[in-house]
């Protein structure tokens, strides 16, 4: 029995499947059933136009959704699917390499290095070179290999006329090494896979004509993710009488940054012509509420489709907004929330709800808070926050600071950052403590009373210069002047870890973000227990983070915006809406407008993620990620999404002119606000008339007794340290820890009820 393809796609799914054009773009919206189409246009054009399906070659991005695609049109037109070619990229290259490598002398039975392959090979090549194989060179080699793969470029494809970066030639060296060692070994990489497919499609014109004459009907999903290496592909493999169709959306390009080239779809139409162009717009997950936000906010960018999603369904639910003062109470707020929801049903479902996020240091509070209340969840695309190798590097620390026998800490932070310490030296490191039945750190930080010790001089003088800071660190702690957390941040900076992780990241990665959340974590932890010691946060932390994952799969979802592409959920909660973060400064700084297009693309792609309710939440809480108070990000405007009416702003402000980013929206917008320390930030008002010069009154609210009696601290009160003499507040972070600027230059951050603090008269206040 045929198939009634009219009785199951609507009418513009119906046109995408059976038209016959020779090139067909199909620009497909978040949920309108692209996979649908895809898969129901392979099985009309083997059912109904009779194309052998040895014929067809499907691309898709990864290889469970070819499965899935392959699977389906079997159930629908049955076993003869079975031929079909329905692969990634690298797999179509991959099996392409087996029939046509003898061409470049490589056997069909060639191997493929996977990336710890690669990075092994590359290790011992910058070994060769006289490096160690802990040096940065490794990773900065690695990283320009990858590179310039991207890009299609072989090291004889390469000349240096003046380095671009330190090392940039002896990068060189190492790729055209590398590339002599693994053809030696008969072996390819991934980005091989690609790149010698397209050297034989182009030079050998007789393999060329064979693969043009054999596929008639390619099909690529995903489109927009298209990178340049791929297309010169496509563009090989199609014969001028084959036909093309393309699935993607330009609204979703969000994976630039890993080389996918937005103009491959938007040029579609002029490098193939004449193009019949189809646009899916009726979508099948999400309510009106939920499509119009994102229409909104998508409408901003100038490089798209113009398309407005559409559904058939209810309005749903409003989108709800939130901001919070600080993170913790966002967190307490979401994960309340997810409470009540999951409630609702029994037995309780966690499945449906999914939180999604930016950039990963954002999960910390929420860890925290799903920990303290017994919520199951799970992180997809990442390590738990406590886990992440940055964070376990300073925890490392910090354990070691209070308990020098620590030698498992000891070893892992002992050349973290780089100190030219290897495992050689950790080995004499690990004998000679032995043999002086002291712990490893100890050992160090008393080398001086070891004048036969076998360590290099310049090893011994780095654990000089490490312990004795540590030592100084540990007496700052002991002294208990200033707030801990920022004594032992000032001492990660010394140590110069934060350079260090900076340097060392990847484009997609922020370290140093994680590193600013957990001290961002130890100032909540002194907030709310204000005669907290260091240790006791440590013992804390230690409870929370020793829990196991829970087991099931009845989990809330953690995941960045990028991983939960493709996914759907009943109940998003999108969090962190914050200026500076989502939109992302880096991505801004990086590209301009293309930067903030594309994460105004990444909100999009957020918010079509959810199908009944959406919350969106921000929060102003001071960061040492941003270093100032947070503002909501502007997405809340260009999405027409309001919060509701809350409290001026606090910390000691008055507000200033500024303008609205609603673009004139008489209900309110953006406004900058002048504090007396001289910076500005922003936040939403809510359109009443404001006098720039009239002082906003301060949010009087419950405090806990503070030991001086002190509070109500404000930005330009003077005070008089028994130790730092005479100061001026410029920053209240918040109700316990304020900055004082001290008359000798001195800047620090101070527990605002520390008894060693008073304040002065205020100028006008009566003695």
């Amino acid at each position: 029995m045929e198939t009634d393809y009219a009785s199951l796609l609507n009418s513009t799914q119906l046109e995408a499947v059976t038209t016959q054009d020779q090139y067909v773009r199909i620009i497909a919206g978040a949920g309108s059933g692209k996979t649908r189409v895809l898969t129901y246009r392979i099985a009309y054009l083997m059912e109904k136009l009779h194309v052998d399906p040895h014929g067809i070659l499907a691309v898709t991005f990864t290889n469970k959704a070819a499965q899935e695609m392959k699977e389906r049109v079997i159930k629908i037109i049955g076993d003869s699917a079975r031929f079909l070619s329905v692969s990634t990229f690298h797999s179509f290259c991959a099996r392409f390499l087996r029939a046509e490598a003898h061409h470049i002398g490589f056997p069909a039975g060639f191997t493929i290095f996977d990336e710890d392959d690669v990075e092994k090979l590359v290790k011992n090549i910058v070994v060769e070179k006289g490096y160690k194989k802990s040096d940065p060179i490794l990773k900065t080699a690695l990283h320009y290999i990858d590179s310039k793969k991207t890009r299609g470029q072989y090291p004889e494809d390469i000349d240096i006329a003046h380095e671009s970066f330190a090392d940039e030639k002896m990068c060189l060296e190492i790729y055209a090494r590398y590339e002599a060692q693994k053809q030696a070994m008969l072996a390819m990489d991934f980005d091989d896979l690609i790149l010698v497919t397209l050297h034989i499609l182009e030079n050998f014109p007789d393999v060329r004509l064979k693969y043009q004459r054999r596929y008639t009907h390619i099909l690529i999903d995903e489109y927009q993710d298209t990178n340049d290496v791929q297309y010169r592909l496509i563009k090989l493999l199609v014969s001028p009488e084959a036909s093309l169709c393309v699935v993607g959306d330009p609204d979703q390009t969000i994976y630039t940054w890993r080389g996918a080239n937005q103009g491959i779809i938007m040029n579609f139409p002029k490098d193939f012509e004449p193009c019949h162009d189809i646009i899916l717009a009726r979508n099948y997950r999400s309510t009106k509420t939920i499509l119009d936000t994102a229409n909104r906010l998508i409408a901003h960018n100038a490089k798209r489709v113009k398309k407005d999603l559409y559904t058939e369904a209810d309005s749903g639910d409003k989108i709800i907004a939130k901001r919070f003062e600080s993170a913790e109470e966002e967190a307490h707020y979401v994960v309340n929330e997810i409470i009540e929801i999951a409630g609702a049903s029994w037995p309780v479902d966690y499945t449906k709800i999914a939180v999604l996020y930016r950039s990963s240091y954002l999960t910390r509070p929420f860890e925290a808070e799903f920990a303290s209340k017994g919520v199951p969840y799970r992180i997809f695309g990442g390590l738990r926050f406590y886990q992440r190798k940055e964070v376990k590097d300073v925890l490392a620390y910090f354990r070691l600071l209070l308990n020098p026998l620590d030698d498992v800490s000891f070893e892992r932070i002992v050349n973290v950052p780089k100190r030219s310490i290897g495992d050689t030296s950790v080995k004499i490191i690990k004998d000679e403590a032995s043999a002086a039945k002291m712990s490893e750190y100890e050992y160090c930080a008393n080398l001086e009373k070891f004048p036969d010790t076998a360590l290099p001089r310049r090893v011994v003088a780095a654990l000089f210069n490490l312990t004795a800071k540590m030592e100084m660190v540990k007496k700052d702690l002991k002294e208990n002047l200033e707030a801990y957390s920022e004594v032992l941040r000032k001492f990660i900076t010394d140590i110069g870890y934060f350079s260090y992780i900076v340097e060392d990241q990847g484009v997609d990665e922020d370290r140093a973000g994680n590193v600013n959340a957990l001290f961002d974590d130890i100032t909540h932890y002194i907030k709310e227990n204000p005669e907290s010691t260091f240790d006791e946060y440590l013992q804390n932390l230690a409870l929370l983070t020793a829990q196991d994952d829970m087991n099931g799969g009845n989990y809330v979802s953690l995941m960045t915006v990028h991983v939960a592409k493709g996914l759907e959920f009943d109940n998003v909660f999108l969090i962190g809406l914050n200026e500076g973060s989502f939109p992302s400064y880096r991505s801004q700084m990086e590209k301009g407008d293309d930067g903030l297009e594309e994460e105004r693309r990444l909100a999009y792609v957020a918010i079509t993620r959810a199908k009944k309710k959406l919350f969106m939440t921000c929060n102003s809480g001071y960061s040492y990620t941003t270093d100032s108070h947070a503002s909501p990000s502007q997405f809340f405007a260009e999405a027409g999404v309001e919060f509701p009416e809350e409290p001026r702003p606090k910390n000691g402000g008055y507000y200033g002119f500024g303008n609205s980013s609603y673009g004139g929206r008489k209900s309110g917008g953006w406004k900058s606000v002048g504090f007396e320390d001289r910076k500005k930030k922003s936040f939403f008002s809510d359109g009443d008339a404001i006098d720039p010069f009239e002082p906003v009154e301060e949010k009087k609210e419950p405090v806990r007794p503070a030991d001086n009696g002190i509070r109500d601290w404000r930005v330009g009160d003077r005070i008089s340290h028994e130790k730092f003499g005479l100061g001026q507040v410029v920053e209240v972070i918040d109700e316990s820890i304020i900055v004082v600027l001290f008359e000798n230059g001195s800047k620090k951050t101070l527990l605002s009820s520390h008894p060693m603090i008073k304040r002065l008269p205020r100028p006008g206040a009566e003695a």
